[in-house]
């Protein structure tokens, strides 16, 4: 039971709270800073395209930034493109004509063998009918399925291939193949609609995995024809100074001076397990260093929270909204969120500081399986499983915290009504935290109780 109850605000620092999730993963102060790296050089062509590759797990993110990513592409790295490539179709469950396949290497890699080898890797599998699989020659295939873009002539396949080319085009390929045999994550969405006027309402997980890309196409097409973006903020063009003024002591005391000396000691031993300097949260309210610490909760390894948050729902779409062009807009805010995360009294930060740190220490896997769970009902838009998990999390929840939680769900289904009301005709992706989607009495079953049309889409 008290695993449970540890588990209860994990789960809403995992899911229902992006601004959280941006305290978490260390933007506000990284726990885990490194030396500077160098900003990756990625060209605009292929922006859009990474963004999607990158969450497939075909590729480890630091070839971003190791220098070699727009030069050719070497045996090593083009091996383990193919081999991470072959396993994300294997997900697919299609008959393999050859149980392995091997790819001739040459000292210099060219365009065409990057193409032929994925035409070979695709053709390995036996395809239903709507690949088209043909005898069509290799780069032929590729250039009709829109895998391969721009003429014959222009596409200079005896030139070495680089990493950033072999990455864009296995990224198309695992894309085309899962559209084609229309599978993909399957999301939790629902579709509203007055009048002219539609908003598509997709659940969030935070934190993900790569088993939750690529999204089915349908989830894709509904942001693409929606003309804005809605989130709860947004955590990359927000201004984050209230944040940090509202999450640092700034009266030249310290959280020595504000916890007890039991609570501190305690910190101190965590710090240690995790091989951070201890006085890392000297200057930082108790909320702040609780939801910070919450993330090793799920993650060992902080790489692995790197990947966490690489392929975190709202961060995906706001990526996407900024590649396209895509206007965004806020339901909370910065200061909003702010203000509920450090609201709670000095005695309530203390106690919910004491949980974390004992969840740390304890080494309990409770949280880490349970958000499996949730990432697994995501990808299988499992909306039973989802609303099971999330409602044993919420009524561990306090009561002052659901109170609060509700206003806020009232708040946002009040602006969704706005949108749902406007004139003219106006198409709406709004991402928050899946949490405030899936309980009952929460933002969807406000929007009913309105009286607008609510579809789930499966």
């Amino acid at each position: 039971m008290q695993e449970k109850k540890h588990w209860g605000k994990l789960s809403r620092w995992a899911v229902a709270g992006s601004l959280s999730l941006m305290i978490l993963l260390g933007n506000i102060f990284p726990v885990h800073a490194e030396e500077p790296t160098v900003a990756p050089t990625i060209s605009s062509w292929s922006l859009n395209t990474l963004n999607e590759g990158e969450k497939y797990g075909i590729y480890p993110l630091n070839w971003y930034y190791d220098g070699a990513f727009q030069k050719p592409i070497d045996a090593d790295k083009f091996n383990s493109l193919m081999k991470d490539t072959a396993t994300k179709l294997d997900l697919l469950g299609f008959k393999k004509k050859d149980a392995s396949l091997s790819f001739i290497t040459n000292k210099v890699i060219t365009r065409e063998t990057v193409i032929t080898s994925l035409h070979k890797l695709l053709s390995n599998y036996e395809l239903p009918e709507a690949f088209g699989i043909t005898t069509d020659a290799p780069v032929t295939y590729m250039q009709k399925k829109g895998l391969v873009l721009g003429t014959k002539l222009g596409l200079e396949l005896e030139n070495p291939a680089t990493v950033e080319q072999a990455a864009v085009l296995a990224s198309r390929m695992v894309e085309f193949t899962y559209d084609t045999a229309n599978n993909g994550s399957e999301g939790l969405m629902w579709k509203v609609t007055k009048g002219n006027n539609t908003l598509y309402l997709l659940g969030s997980i935070h934190l993900g995995n790569t088993d939750m890309y690529p999204m089915h196409k349908s989830i894709r097409e509904a942001f693409q024809k929606s003309d804005d973006l809605w989130v709860e903020l947004d955590i990359v063009n927000g201004d984050l100074s209230y944040l940090t003024e509202k999450m640092a002591y700034s009266d030249g005391t310290t959280l020595k001076d504000h916890v007890s000396v039991g609570t501190y000691e305690k910190l101190q031993k965590v710090l240690t397990k995790l091989e951070l300097p201890v006085n890392v949260f000297d200057g930082y309210k108790p909320f702040a260093v609780t939801t910070n610490l919450s993330v090793f909760s799920f993650y060992d390894n902080p790489a692995d929270s790197v990947i966490a948050s690489a392929t975190g729902i709202d961060g995906y779409f706001l990526a996407k909204a900024i590649l396209t062009d895509k206007p965004i807009h806020e339901l909370e805010g910065v200061k909003l969120q702010a203000d509920l995360l450090s609201g709670a009294s000095a005695e309530q930060q203390e106690k919910e500081l004491n949980v974390m740190l004992d969840e740390a220490l304890s080494g309990s896997k409770e949280a880490k399986e349970s958000l499996k769970v949730m990432q697994l009902a995501w990808t299988q838009g499992d909306l039973e499983g989802m609303t099971k998990v999330l409602s044993t999390a919420e009524t561990s929840e306090g009561e002052g915290t659901q109170i609060l939680n509700l206003e806020r769900d009232k708040n946002m289904a009040v602006k969704l009504a706005e949108l749902l009301e406007r004139e003219g005709e106006h198409t709406s992706f709004v991402v928050v935290g899946a949490a405030h989607y899936v309980i009952k009495g929460k933002v969807v079953d406000l929007l009913k109780e309105k009286g607008y049309t609510v579809q789930f889409i499966q």
